[in-house]
């Protein structure tokens, strides 16, 4: 029978489990950061003639990324319906497993106060478990017409607070006949207002931000006569 040799005294031992064999011994694993994205639907009384073209625009990124599986291998996707009350309709999950929206939803108001809390209690929770990640980004769509005028602010305050790792690019898009100035006030990064679809504003956004480790992927364009404002806009 054949005998093993003791190991000698101070000989290294290794610990390598089944997840490791696919890095040589002695190399970290790259970690590609993902961008963790998080698209807000409105579904308000006001919003009911759009409901279509929140649905059109989800699935027009989704063809997007199907385009760009480089891309959407680093996008995570979380969709929150705006109704009686916020809910996520998905967690966040990796981009090709993005699903449709509700048909619709009942809806008295829409306080945008508890849209926000929702968000920064998801993100933060998300981003403890993510390996590596990006800054997060939030697509708010919507009409800008809130119940809560007087208690939203205060909740927005808190989840663009830069003293909170967490805190979102907000990017807002103005649906039918939208408040400018209530979403110019959400959409700290960008807002769109009219003349661009949904789909192409948000893969606009959202791809932009998927680089790679070698460098930026090529930016996308925007068709259409629409307003679009970035910071220094304001």
């Amino acid at each position: 029978m054949r005998r093993w040799r003791k190991r000698p005294s101070g000989y290294p031992r290794f610990h390598r489990s089944i997840h490791d064999l696919s890095t040589p011994a002695g190399h970290a694993a790259a970690v590609e950061p993902v961008l963790p994205c998080y698209v807000v639907c409105d579904f308000s009384p006001s919003m009911t003639d759009y409901i279509g073209d929140l649905r059109a625009g989800l699935r027009e990124f989704r063809g997007a990324l199907h385009a760009d599986p480089v891309a959407a291998a680093r996008i995570r996707v979380c969709v929150i319906v705006v109704g009686p009350t916020p809910r996520v309709q998905q967690p966040l999950r990796p981009a090709a497993e993005l699903v449709d929206l509700a048909e619709r939803i009942p809806c008295a108001g829409t306080n945008f106060g508890p849209v926000f809390e929702l968000l920064r209690v998801t993100i933060e929770r998300d981003v403890n478990v993510l390996n590596g990640h990006r800054r997060p980004i939030v697509f708010f769509a919507s009409d800008g017409r809130p119940t809560d005028p007087l208690a939203w602010p205060a909740a927005l305050a808190a989840l663009t607070d830069p003293a909170w790792p967490g805190n979102p690019e907000m990017i807002a898009f103005g649906v039918g006949a939208a408040d400018r100035d209530t979403l110019t006030r959400i959409g700290t990064g960008r807002v769109f207002l009219g003349g661009v679809r949904m789909g192409a504003a948000l893969s606009a956004s959202v791809l932009i931000h998927a680089v790679s480790t070698s460098g930026p992927l090529a930016r996308p364009t925007l068709s259409g006569n629409g307003d679009v404002l970035g910071e220094a806009d304001r």
